[in-house]
């Protein structure tokens, strides 16, 4: 488990020196402040804020929701990724049928402004719309850039969802983090049904073995989603063990 104390000259910088440090993202840790930032008289006597940052367990994290698709069983063909590159804003918003996205929405959240600032100052046209879930926002991008904006395995996309979050979360004194998904091209989407055969696959093998079952090390987010399809398993438990960026999951029979 990381910790450490971190000093800036407001809050929100010694936040942010201790995630780069610790190399978390916002939602992985525990925040304590332990002093704010005093200006001083005419600069004289000002002091730094300090914090301390404590690495959250994956337990400890807010869970997610992920939508059961395995109501048959795996499809042999995967999707050509022609059609997966072409899909239009209106035929990825139909792999979004459970969010309401709304582009006054995203004009309106934080993140949402922050996105667009960002958007323009990489030179990247791009419509954004967003939807209200159960424990913050998800906004869509829209744009032509092919995948530039998801990176590889999703690092791009990832990075402005970390600092879109860090914006929305400046406020600490807030009891529940405010989580900020991001999609575009539906690659989310696509992503955590992914994460979900591979864990209906990885728990029957578990079963069959009587063995456990290491994973291939992912980031927090995917995590969740293979601890959220699982949860209810009767047959297998699930834990995270090793240190970032090597932390995996376990899939356990019971």
């Amino acid at each position: 488990m990381k910790s450490g104390e971190f000093t800036g000259s407001s809050i929100d910088e010694a936040v942010f020196h201790g995630l780069m440090e610790l190399g978390l993202s916002i939602d992985e840790v525990r925040i304590e402040v332990l002093q704010g930032e005093t200006k001083g008289l005419f600069g004289l006597g000002a002091k730094l804020a300090r914090v301390k940052l404590t690495q959250r367990l994956d337990e400890e994290l807010e869970p997610i929701t992920v939508k059961d698709t395995s109501k048959s069983t795996e499809p042999k063909a995967a999707p050509k990724k022609e059609h997966i590159k072409e899909k239009s804003w209106q035929e990825a918003q139909e792999t979004h049928k459970g969010y309401d996205y709304s582009e006054a929405l995203a004009k309106e959240n934080p993140a949402g402004v922050f996105l667009e600032g960002l958007l323009k100052a990489m030179g990247i046209e791009a419509n954004l719309k967003a939807a209200e879930v159960d424990d913050g926002i998800r906004i869509y991008i829209e744009s032509s850039t092919k995948g530039l904006l998801i990176g590889r395995r999703g690092e791009t996309l990832d990075a402005m969802q970390y600092l879109a979050s860090l914006i929305v979360n400046r406020n600490r004194r807030q009891e529940k983090f405010f989580r900020v998904t991001l999609d575009t091209e539906g690659y989310r989407e696509k992503r955590e049904q992914t994460l979900m055969r591979l864990a209906s696959r990885q728990a029957a093998k578990a079963r069959a073995t009587g063995a456990p079952v290491h994973l291939e090390p992912m980031n927090p987010y995917e995590r969740r989603v293979l601890h959220a399809s699982l949860q209810n398993n009767p047959y297998v438990t699930t834990h995270s063990e090793g240190e970032e960026p090597n932390r995996r999951v376990v899939i356990t029979p019971k």
